[in-house]
């Protein structure tokens, strides 16, 4: 646990150092709040005009507040910054911020308003042009508002910022029913009217907060110089806010522009359910932002790595719930014609389900001042969003959006991790040296290790559903006992789990021979074999690894039996979890798929000629572990599970041939079988009863 003394602000209650905590809590309601206020102000946009005046209200929240934003320079970026770093005792900084403000404004809008027959042309086609220039109010009110929300922040008042956040969705929900009554429903022109309203009382709601918590009391005179580093560090935090809002929004305006208002209506119905995924992770990320920016470099460092796995695996136990509600929410609220939204809603929130790790890695990016770094991995995601968008899109319409979207949302957070790592290990490179200094040489687990290995497993398992199931099938009618085989192993520290693996051979087979099992093992069945040398009997295990007693890499599990026989030395493997396979691994297979004849004692062979060879090899690769031995180490075992197949495929093909040459009415495979109650053997066994003669 962290001390976090050094944290200062008005909201002392909410301070906390964990990841789930009252701050983050709090604003993830916040986030909730407002996103439950949005849809229900979308309900009943759409239900007043239908999906066109939607696809209209979608871009008219979007646009103005991007005029503002991009005109003050990154201001909402760069205020919270400056209030919770070493600037916040500076009596210029607030006024400088007020002035900033009003000079975004003033720009943002004027800009609004030269643009505003081109977006008619573009985007509004049927709104008039002097409705779409009355929308430069609510550039004004926009950009007053995420500033507020922003200072708020940056001062540690979590409270005031969640209430900001709520407020300016919510102000909507009130004043358009307002407007409906007393102008009646005139499509899009009541949508901007209510637009104008709610975003100044919105705005209103922002100084009021502010105003309450002294933002405006001793204030010294504005400072250029002080301005040039505010501009500075928000015009490269603004790059990054403009890479993620075209993640975000690019889709949309390509789908307004290309597809017209119907198809944008229904896609943003579908963004909103995806955007379920994104609250956590939103909350995740404006909580963290401010108090990495507090705690200063080298604690920052600390506490992400300790908070990225954890944020990545909450977004993925989100994964299925969110999707559930995506399939059956948008027609359920918004009626049957939303129908289509279910498809590109559940494609978004898979590309959301490791959205956690990106949430941490930009808040740790954005506290400790790398704000462009931040960028540019947006820019990796903004790159792929606006090419696959202009593939996809013109030909699959929202169903081509979404699949962008998922995408970009995945390799973003696969960029920013790198990069957060990047920076962590060249700033402190000490916190990640001494796992191995302290151990022995054997370069110890990390959370970007166990972070990757629960991606991986997750995504697996979600794409091999059918074959797990398909294989624990074949195994249960194929012969007798359960599809799966469980054994106790030993892991990380010497503390015994159970290892899964589908059934190889008969039941109770540990009752009826030894542990270690050879080439020729009689106890293998014939589905068992294929497993074998396939390596499907091992894929069960990928939720050892999404539970955490195992990793994708390193040595493999031992039988507690043989840890008699290890020396002190190759004890250090089990400061690591073992791995679902590695080196030692892959010798021992090449081993027992040489021509060494079988031992009388198996177990005493394994621990004389095998398991000290195993062990160094183990302990070789744990000194050099690492991003590329790991992906060696990856490319060898698929280079012996694909041998290992293919082997076992010519060996039935030859001992089929050779069993028919000699006697065909003594072979049992299904093609020699199957000739007819006549021409069959009455007697024969089912074909897949035989004795097994195959190497693992």
């Amino acid at each position: 646990m962290l001390d976090l003394s050094r944290v200062v602000g008005t909201d002392r209650k909410l301070k906390a150092s964990g990841l789930v905590n009252r701050a983050t809590i709090s604003n993830l309601g916040a986030q909730g709040g407002a996103l439950a206020a949005v849809s229900v102000a979308s309900l009943m946009v759409a239900r007043a005009g239908g999906p066109t005046v939607l696809g209209e209200y979608a871009l008219l929240r979007v646009l103005p507040w991007l005029f503002g934003v991009v005109f003050s320079c990154g201001l909402p970026t760069a205020s919270a910054f400056f209030l919770a770093g070493d600037h916040r005792k500076d009596r210029s900084l607030r006024p400088t911020l007020g002035l900033m403000t009003i000079a975004g404004s003033a720009f943002g809008s004027l800009a609004w308003l030269a643009c505003a027959e081109l977006f008619e042309s573009v985007f509004f086609k049927q709104m008039p042009v002097r409705l779409v220039a009355l929308m430069a109010v609510v550039v004004i009110t926009q950009l007053v508002t995420v500033t507020a929300k922003g200072c708020c922040q940056g001062n540690s008042d979590i409270t005031g910022a969640n209430l900001i956040i709520v407020a300016e969705e919510l102000w909507f929900v009130v004043t358009y029913p307002l407007v409906l009554v007393a102008v009646g429903n005139r499509g899009v022109t009541t949508v901007v009217i209510a637009l104008i309203f709610s975003g100044a009382l919105a705005a209103l709601t922002g100084i009021w907060r502010l105003a309450r918590h002294g933002f405006f009391g001793d204030w010294g005179p504005p400072a250029v110089a002080l301005a040039k580093r505010v501009a500075a560090y928000g015009a490269r935090g603004q790059l990054g806010n403009m890479l993620w809002l075209t993640n975000l929004r690019f889709d949309f305006v390509l789908l307004g522009a290309l597809a017209g208002p119907a198809v944008l209506g229904i896609y943003a119905v579908a963004s909103k359910f995806a955007e379920l995924m994104r609250l956590a992770p939103t909350a995740i990320n404006y909580v963290l932002y401010p108090r990495f920016a507090r705690l200063g470099s080298e604690e920052a460092t600390i506490e992400g790595r300790r908070l990225l796995p954890q944020a990545t695996a909450l977004t993925l136990l989100m994964t299925p719930f969110v999707a559930i509600v995506a399939y059956v929410g948008p027609a359920l609220l918004y009626g049957s014609a939303f129908r289509g939204a279910v498809a590109p809603a559940e494609i978004i929130i898979f590309g959301l389900s490791i959205e956690g790790a990106a949430a941490v890695s930009s808040a740790y990016l954005l506290g400790v001042g790398r704000p462009g770094l931040n960028s540019l991995g947006m820019g990796v995601g903004a790159t792929i969003t606006v090419t696959l968008d202009l593939i996809l899109i013109p030909k699959y319409g929202a169903l081509g959006g979404a699949i962008t979207s998922a995408i970009t949302y995945a390799a973003t957070t696969v960029t920013l991790t790198y990069m957060a790592y990047r920076v962590a290990r060249a700033a402190h490179p000490s916190q990640f040296r001494s796992a191995l200094s302290s151990s022995g040489g054997v370069r110890l687990d990390t959370a970007m290790r166990r972070t990757v290995d629960a991606l991986v497993a997750f995504f697996v398992l979600l794409v091999a559903a059918p074959v797990l199931i398909l294989t624990a099938f074949a195994v249960k009618v194929t012969s007798r006992g359960p599809a799966f085989y469980k054994q106790i192993r030993v892991g990380r520290s010497g503390h015994s789990f159970t290892m899964l693996k589908f059934r190889s051979m008969v039941q109770d087979a540990e009752n009826v021979g030894p542990l270690i099992t050879e080439r020729s093992d009689p106890r293998v069945t014939k589905v068992g074999a294929l497993l074998r040398a396939s390596k499907l009997d091992e894929l069960p295990q990928f939720f050892n690894i999404l539970k955490g007693d195992m990793t994708l890499i390193g040595p493999r599990p031992e039988v507690p039996l043989f840890l008699q026989w290890y020396d002190s030395e190759e004890l250090g493997i089990l400061r690591v979890r073992p791995g679902l396979t590695g080196p030692g691994q892959i010798l021992y297979t090449e081993v027992q798929a040489s021509d060494r004849k079988g031992s009388a004692d198996p177990e005493q062979d394994y621990v004389e000629f095998e398991l000290h060879p195993k062990l160094g090899v183990d302990l070789e690769y744990l000194g050099r572990r690492g991003f590329r031995v790991d992906i060696g180490v990856l490319l060898q075992t698929l280079t012996l599970v694909f041998r290992g197949a293919a082997t076992e495929m010519r060996q039935k093909r030859r001992t089929h041939s050779s069993v028919r040459a000699a006697s065909p009415s003594s072979c049992r495979c299904p093609s020699c079988t199957w000739r007819g109650p006549s021409e069959r053997n009455a007697n024969a066994a089912p074909w897949w009863d035989g004795e097994q003669v195959g190497a693992e």
